[in-house]
């Protein structure tokens, strides 16, 4: 298939999603990127010399609509994969009119576009690229008995200053928590590195923590675009990094959990203080079980959740609805 990847216009961890996504779909495909930012009359050139079959982005938010409606017009497919759902519904809801296919993260936000009339919208969660996240040897700075990777969130910061005050163990935080975390500064289990980090350092985290937590940004936050009140289903992404990467994870509840991994097994959730506190009491403790879960993780992640598993399932939706 001939596919035009139009960027998303977003840096970050999006220059890597875009580059892992190129890297999967040129083993069987014919690419070509285009930077929205080139204009108008470069996507029409090239889409004449080119001649896609399927134009895909992520996110869509920075993308013009007119030149979503131009590739219609050329009978080219268009899709875009909504990797921030439901976080930003007020917009997605939007976008998601203009596309053919709809790819959501999120289970909760696919039901809304059913529901909406989208004839062709269709739950795809993010994956991991286990070229980057696998298991190594890391360096003692990147040891940690607990691990939490990602923003502040309130309810994370709520989940770090209880396990501060009511357990003893090292707790490796990467991210901007410098400041939230001000009071705890001179706590000697506490270790902030503060700041964004690349993908590979922050498979080096994972791999030397013990327990890594992961939670769940709020649906509610006031820097949300989610007056619909949309609450999120689905697992993030960052599941599949750690499962990658053979470490062990405790994971906050969703609903949609045991539908990517068996819970005990593969992977370990909690819903409260009181259950995240007495598993990882237990865990910590349980070396060897705690490494036979995290070994599953790691197959299961390989099998099920890589971004060539997920691009061969998104073009396989999209040439079986064309048939």
């Amino acid at each position: 298939m001939k596919i035009l990847l139009l960027t998303s216009g977003f840096k970050g961890i999006y220059d890597y999603f875009e580059a892992w996504i190129i890297n999967e779909l040129t083993k069987n495909h014919e690419v070509k990127i285009f930077n929205f930012k080139d204009g108008y009359s470069n996507l029409q050139s090239l889409t004449r010399e080119f001649n896609p079959e399927l134009a895909l982005t992520l996110v869509g938010f920075k993308l013009p609509i007119q030149m979503v409606d131009w590739l219609k017009k050329n009978q080219v497919k268009t899709a875009v994969w909504l990797t921030e759902d439901p976080y930003f519904m007020d917009r997605t809801k939007v976008v998601s009119q203009y596309f053919d296919f709809v790819f959501t993260i999120d289970s909760a936000a696919l039901e809304f576009y059913k529901n909406n009339g989208h004839l062709h919208a269709y739950k795809l969660p993010l994956a991991t690229e286990p070229q980057v996240f696998k298991p190594k040897h890391v360096e003692a700075k990147f040891k940690s008995d607990i691990c939490l990777v990602g923003f502040p969130y309130p309810d994370r910061i709520q989940f770090i200053q209880f396990l501060l005050q009511n357990t003893v163990y090292r707790i490796k935080l990467v991210g901007k928590w410098s400041n939230p975390l001000f009071r705890f500064r001179s706590n000697p289990k506490l270790m902030i590195h503060e700041g964004w980090v690349e993908p590979s350092m922050v498979a080096n985290f994972y791999n030397g923590a013990k327990i890594v937590l992961n939670t769940h940004r709020p649906f509610n936050l006031k820097q949300n675009q989610n007056r619909l009140g949309i609450n999120g289903k689905s697992i993030n992404n960052r599941t599949f990094d750690v499962a990658a990467c053979g470490s062990f994870q405790l994971i906050q509840f969703k609903e949609d959990l045991p539908n990517h991994f068996i819970e005990d097994e593969e992977i370990v959730s909690f819903k409260n203080n009181l259950e995240l506190r007495q598993k990882i009491d237990y865990y910590l403790k349980s070396e060897e079980e705690r490494q036979w879960i995290a070994d599953n993780a790691r197959n299961r992640a390989l099998k099920d959740h890589t971004f060539e598993q997920r691009l061969e399932k998104m073009l396989e939706l999209i040439k079986d609805s064309t048939k």
